[in-house]
Parts: structure tokens; sequence; C-alpha cells
């Protein structure tokens, strides 16, 4: 089987002028965990996910200090409420991870299933002719698994 069969075709998309808040409205209303950011024609820019809008601990460049940072800026955990509060100032464009891999919608899920552990994503975009034609995430292909091994329906005999 390919990702065409279990992608997730006309994904929620946001535009790369669509605030931080516009894109955390998004993830919410829609329980998605990834919002790819396109231009007006429908080509990928970038892709924003949940990490990007929750605090993360990385390692300081050139250090063995291990800081915060959120949506790409160093931080102080105890300040998350004014840096939230600044999620509608800040732009897709600004945090949105531009370095991404996508798959074709002839992808076997087998490749594209070993590719998300390989690189440690939920998400890939599907890409064709240069346009976003999909997402798969992780639970297309579970979902894909259970029906695939889902038992008959039992019925009763009268």
């Amino acid at each position: 089987m390919t990702v065409d069969n279990y992608m997730t075709r006309n994904p929620v998309t946001a535009g790369p002028e669509s605030t931080a808040e516009e894109i955390a409205r998004l993830l919410i209303q829609h329980r998605i965990g990834c919002v790819p950011i396109v231009d007006t024609d429908g080509t990928l820019l970038g892709l924003i996910t949940e990490r990007e809008l929750f605090l993360q601990e990385r390692r300081v460049p050139f250090s063995t200090v291990i800081a915060h940072s959120l949506m790409g800026a160093w931080v102080d955990p105890d300040q998350l409420e004014e840096c939230y509060a600044k999620l509608r100032e800040i732009r897709a464009s600004e945090i949105m991870a531009r370095n991404f891999v996508t798959i074709a919608p002839g992808t076997p899920t087998g490749e594209a299933a070993r590719l998300m552990v390989k690189l440690e994503r939920n998400h890939l975009p599907v890409v064709e002719n240069g346009k976003l034609a999909g997402i798969l995430a992780r639970h297309d292909l579970l979902r894909a698994l259970l029906r695939r091994y889902e038992s008959p329906p039992h019925h009763e005999s009268e």
C-alpha cells in the first residue's frame, strides 16, 4: 500500500503571515499536531507542530548548559505567561520548521513509517508536483493497521 491510501488530503494549513496564536488555535480546534505553512499557490514553506509552540529543553550552543526555549527564543520557564502573550505578534514564518522531509503520494507506507521513526517525526508532508497534497501522521498509519487487522463483526445466531 502507498501513502496516498492513508494520508489526510486537504489538511488544515496556514499562511506565513498567520500568527502563532492562530496556529495554536488551529491545532486545538482541529485536534491535530501539525499545521503546514503554504503560500497562496499551495507550495509548502514550512511546518509548525506543537513542539514549536511548547517549552523545550535545549543545549546552549558551545556549552554544556541546558536551557529552556520557546518558539526559538531562550526563556525563563517562570515567565511563560508573558511569552505566550506575545503569540499575537509572532508570525508563522518566524517559527516554522524549514528543515523537513517530504514524501510523494506513491511512497510505500512501510518506507514512510521507517522514515518517521528514523527522523523522530510524527508527521510527513506529502508533496506532488511541488504542491502540498496531504499529510501523513503516525495515527494515520495506526488507523490503517487497525483496519487491516480488524476481525469481522461477530453476529450471534438466533
